[in-house]
Parts: C-alpha cells; sequence; structure tokens
C-alpha cells in the first residue's frame, strides 16, 4: 500500500485521488499558491510588453498637442492679419456695438459693407466694424465680434470663437487710431498636457488696404 501511494504521488502530482470499493476516481487541479503565481506571473509579462506601447502613446499625444497648439497660433495669426489688411481704418472705439476700444488688448476695425450678393461695395458713410479680443467670461479664447447695421450690409452679425489656449493678444499701433498704418498683433497659445508647457508665440505686421 505504501508503495502504490508513492507510485501516485510521483507520477501524478497534480491529480487528487478518493478510493472508493474497487474504483479510484482522480481529479486533476492546482493549488492556491499556484494560482496566485501564476496570475502574478502572466501580470509581469503584461506590464512588460504594454509598457512600450504605453510610452509611445504619450509621445504621439504630446506631439499632437504640439501641433494642435500650433495649428491654433497659426490660425490665429492668420485671421487677425488678413481681415487688418482688408480694413479701411483702426478705430479708437465702435461706433456701431457700445464698450469696444482698440487698446494694448483689443482692436476695432471698419471695412466696407457687403451687397445682397456678398460683394463689398463703398458705403458714403457708413462701414461694418470688426472687433478682436479676448473673451471676457474665458480669457482663453479669442473672439471676433462683428457690428453690422441691419439693412445696410449682409454680413452676419454676432460674435464667434477664432481660437482657444490664448495666452497673450497684443495690439500695438504705429500711429493713434484712427491714423494707424500698421498693426503689430501678437499671439500666443500656452496648453499643458502630461505635466509640459507646450507654447508658441508669433507676430506679424499687418498694413491696413490703400495706406
Amino acid at each position: 500500500m505504501l508503495t502504490e501511494n508513492l507510485k501516485w504521488s510521483v507520477y501524478l502530482p497534480k491529480m487528487a485521488c478518493n478510493k472508493q470499493g474497487e474504483s479510484v476516481n482522480c481529479q486533476n487541479g492546482f493549488t492556491l499558491v499556484e494560482l496566485i503565481i501564476g496570475f502574478g506571473i502572466v501580470g509581469i509579462i503584461s506590464v512588460l510588453i504594454a509598457s512600450p506601447y504605453f510610452s509611445f502613446f504619450r509621445l504621439f499625444l504630446n506631439q499632437f498637442t504640439a501641433v494642435d497648439v500650433a495649428g491654433q497660433n497659426r490660425l490665429a495669426l492668420d485671421e487677425i492679419v488678413n481681415q487688418i489688411r482688408q480694413s479701411e481704418t483702426v478705430l479708437s472705439s465702435s461706433t456701431i456695438c457700445d464698450g469696444y476700444y482698440s487698446s494694448l488688448d483689443s482692436l476695432v476695425v471698419s471695412l466696407w459693407p457687403l451687397d445682397e450678393s456678398g460683394k463689398p461695395y463703398q458705403y458714403t458713410t457708413y462701414k461694418d466694424q470688426i472687433i478682436y479680443q479676448r473673451n471676457p467670461s474665458d480669457n482663453s479664447k479669442l473672439i471676433k465680434i462683428t457690428c453690422t447695421q441691419p439693412g445696410l450690409s449682409s454680413r452676419n452679425r454676432g460674435t464667434e470663437t477664432i481660437s482657444s489656449d490664448i495666452s497673450k493678444l497684443e495690439f500695438n499701433f504705429d500711429r493713434v487710431p484712427p491714423n494707424t498704418n500698421i498693426v503689430t498683433v501678437t499671439v500666443g497659445n500656452t496648453r499643458i498636457y502630461d505635466n509640459k508647457t507646450h507654447t508658441v508665440v508669433q507676430s506679424a505686421d499687418a498694413a491696413l488696404r490703400n495706406k
């Protein structure tokens, strides 16, 4: 009997046997310690395999953030510069929408109104006006405010967001408005991702038409 038990322990280390009469009922199984060790090894291997992918994903998101911030900056700068070049005058204050003034952090320009077909036309006494400034309720957004006189221009009146993540917005004038000929526009965008700060600051000079 002792010899028979030794054989089972040597050749069937993973079998639990119950002897009932003349039959033997054996079932395969693992101990709790073996299961814990097995899961631990699988977990370590999974972490080692996944770690490079997580690092690559974080690098990709950081690069994407940097590109997006640069794109937001370029969009804001191009929008303002192109609008200045199409404008007639830099105004000291808006005569259509109250409470807006040209200053270091705000710009008010006038331009020809649009006819029903959307083409600009020269009106003797009236011009549309556009204001650029940071949103008072959210300084991280650059807004464009379009002021028009109903019935005299088909240009859409209202406020729209031009760019986000704005950290700097400056307007410098070669002469005091409304005698300004050239406006130097400086726009900065900043975003923090994964404890890294991505900042882009650019400046450009824009001359008004016919000046």
